[in-house]
């Protein structure tokens, strides 16, 4: 995808996924480049994890390569200088006080095996929660401990690529995509869709061929231009989040979760071989055949729109702006 004539920043405010939880072990350091910046992501042994600017503002050394963990601390490679979990300055080991600066810290929360990071370039702390893989939907109980743990099991991962993540969340008011795109034998139907601050809500129904009845919901939704949760309610019942996050202003990362539901009595932390196969084939792969199409997109500023389309469309790309050049937030009042 050609990105040079979007009419946007590839920089929105809001909270972006930048990993899975299993991805950072305890005890060790992590390189990341997110937003053009360069990151270092940390666990502490104890477990905590800390996401802080990534170049050690002493000769700029990396922290992530190289970087060692020490208690609460990543210490840098070159001349071991400390840095605790919120970015202070702790010690240096060939002075006897410790210099008062800080790196940035980097807000982040870990939800069900998924790693959330909120950016705002104006440094701004969090302006909205961040929407839950189960609590989310409280028409659609849930509970964690029936569905297999995603990482190892039904993830997928797209890395730097030249496709933008508002392509990618206008998915959230297509459905007719699904006929052509993914070879559902039905044409979806958006049945009802509603903004509510930071998030758009969304119901697709899928009608039974045999019955024209709707045999499976999808409720989704849609937070900012980076996370697009969703619940299938019917013949399938899991749970998936889609998440795209800009490296750089050119490309960006895309994380794809599938929570399934166990097998009747299986309590361990691996999906039957079978069964992983199927999502992979079924399910996963899906990502895969929307990347054909994004890949190559060219993004239509004015689209001449199928009647159906206009209001959903006009009113989702609206509400979306709200998330690009956000100014300045008093950090008292979050």
């Amino acid at each position: 995808m050609d990105l040079s004539g979007l009419p946007f920043s590839n920089r929105p405010v809001g909270w972006f996924q930048i990993g899975w939880s299993g991805e950072f072990a305890p005890g060790t350091a992590h390189p990341l480049r997110y937003f053009g910046h360069d990151l270092v992501a940390f666990r502490t042994l104890v477990g905590e994890l800390s996401v802080l600017d990534g170049h050690c503002p002493h000769l700029g050394a990396h922290l992530g390569y190289g970087g060692k963990v020490k208690g609460d601390c990543v210490a840098c490679p070159y001349h071991g200088w400390e840095w605790d979990t919120e970015g202070r300055n702790a010690r240096i080991p060939y002075q006897d006080s410790p210099m008062k600066m800080s790196l940035r810290k980097w807000p982040v929360r870990e939800q069900h095996g998924c790693v959330f990071m909120w950016h705002d370039p104006t440094g701004a702390p969090p302006r909205w929660a961040l929407p839950h893989v189960f609590e989310s939907y409280p028409a659609l109980p849930g509970r964690e401990e029936d569905y297999y743990p995603p990482y190892g099991n039904s993830t997928a991962r797209f890395d730097r690529e030249s496709v933008h993540t508002q392509v990618t969340m206008e998915n959230g008011v297509d459905s007719v995509h699904f006929r052509h795109t993914h070879n559902a034998p039905v044409d979806p139907v958006l049945e009802d869709w509603v903004i509510r601050d930071a998030e758009l809500h969304t119901r697709v129904g899928f009608l039974s061929p045999a019955t024209g009845n709707v045999a499976l919901t999808l409720h989704n939704i849609t937070a900012g231009v980076g996370l697009s949760f969703s619940a299938f309610e019917g013949s399938y019942h899991y749970r998936l989040v889609f998440a795209g996050t800009p490296v750089d202003d050119d490309t960006t990362d895309y994380h794809y979760t599938i929570w399934y539901p166990r097998e009747p009595g299986d309590t361990g932390s691996i999906m039957p071989p079978d069964l992983r196969q199927r999502i992979k084939s079924q399910f996963l792969y899906t990502l895969e055949e929307d990347m054909l199409i994004w890949r190559t997109q060219a993004y239509v500023p004015r689209p001449t729109y199928a009647k159906q389309d206009i209001k959903p469309y006009t009113a989702m790309r609206k509400w979306q702006k709200n998330f690009y050049n956000l100014p300045p937030l008093n950090q008292n009042s979050a």
